[in-house]
């Protein structure tokens, strides 16, 4: 049978009527908050700390000295070693002395010789046979060698060295059978008694932001969770040739029983160039990628509700979280968790559950009747 196109046309209206009619007036709005991305944010927020100076060194006494001969020689023996216990006046190292006995032999042999021209002149000069200038240089010559003498003879003395006080032995740099120099070091020894101090480098930009006597909180790694009040007391004038960097010294008030030198730690140091803008932190699961000092985060509008990406300078890693030096204010907003699942102006809902959140967008949708 044939259809009448005006009964095509009365269908085709009433069919797009009946389905306007069924339309749920808040069903497009329903469809996308059902769209947005469910997401967990946290706030750029102080950072308590973040400004202070990090330096990380090592635990040595506060009283140490490093020993070395007076003179030159030939090393006959070093008697300690490191981390051996010394006492007061103990002999830690020797010389050998035949060449300084050798030497001390001729200037008394010499000495002897120039008293014997002056008891042998003075008769002499008595009778008129022998000059005054000839006693005088004589009598000068004598001088002489009992004073090169009495120098040979002190210099026995300075073929040993003893411990200054009780302690320990913190290094040794010769052996036995090395020709020393004056003033080479020989050994390093601690002088008990003295507590310890840390001693750390610092690069140019972070040594030109303390002063003596700010104060420090010292962690030691033998120590992890104890922390231990610190003031500097030093602050080398040059950095070091090797390193490049700054001496620090730091002393330490109080440390645990046990603390010995070598323990390592760090030390966070008051800076003295505060400027009362507050330094921020983010965590780090905000961090999407990153590029050396920077990386990129996706910010939150409240007011649209949706999240972009913006790229923002970052710092140290400090626990959990990333300093962040510039691109975020104070109470910004980011996404935390949930990033993966977003595009650029993507539509989000916050919640305080992103696994639940997300299980329950997954769940199948019950047939309304």
């Amino acid at each position: 049978m044939a259809v009448s196109p005006r009964l095509v046309l009365v269908a085709t209206l009433c069919g797009g009527l009946l389905a306007g009619c069924g339309e749920d007036p808040g069903e497009s709005e329903t469809g996308a908050a059902d769209n947005a991305v469910p997401v967990m944010v946290a706030e750029a927020r102080p950072a308590p700390g973040a400004s202070d100076v990090t330096a990380y060194g090592i635990v040595r006494p506060d009283r140490e000295g490093v020993l070395s001969f007076k003179i030159s020689g030939l090393v006959k023996s070093i008697s300690v070693d490191e981390g051996d216990s010394v006492e007061k006046g103990q002999i830690l190292a020797e010389l050998d002395k035949r060449e300084i006995d050798a030497d001390a032999r001729r200037a008394a042999a010499v000495a002897a010789k120039a008293a014997r021209d002056v008891e042998r002149l003075k008769p002499l000069f008595e009778k008129g046979f022998a000059s005054r200038q000839a006693i005088q240089d004589a009598e000068t010559a004598r001088d002489q060698a009992m004073a090169e003498r009495t120098r040979v003879e002190f210099n026995r003395t300075l073929s040993r060295i003893t411990a200054p006080a009780d302690g320990t032995v913190l290094a040794r740099m010769a052996e036995p059978n090395e020709i020393v120099s004056p003033g080479e070091p020989i050994l390093t020894v601690s002088q008990g008694g003295g507590g310890f101090i840390m001693k750390a480098g610092l690069a140019d930009r972070d040594v030109a932001r303390i002063r003596i006597g700010a104060e420090a909180r010292v962690t030691l790694d033998a120590f992890p969770g104890r922390e231990i009040a610190g003031t500097v007391r030093r602050i080398a004038a040059a950095s070091e040739a090797r390193t490049g960097t700054f001496e620090v010294e730091i002393t330490l008030a109080e440390t645990p029983e046990g603390t010995a030198s070598g323990f390592i730690g760090e030390a966070r140091i008051d800076p003295a160039d505060t400027t009362g803008t507050p330094v921020l932190a983010i965590p780090a699961t905000a961090i999407l990628e990153g590029h050396g000092s920077t990386a990129n985060v996706y910010l939150v509008d409240e007011k649209t509700m949706t999240a972009t990406q913006k790229r923002i300078g970052i710092g140290r890693v400090s626990g959990e979280e990333v300093i962040v030096e510039q691109g975020l204010d104070e109470g910004d907003r980011v996404v935390s968790a949930g990033a993966p699942y977003l595009r650029d102006g993507a539509k989000i809902r916050i919640v305080t559950d992103l696994k639940a959140a997300r299980a329950e967008s997954a769940a199948p949708e019950v047939a309304r009747p």
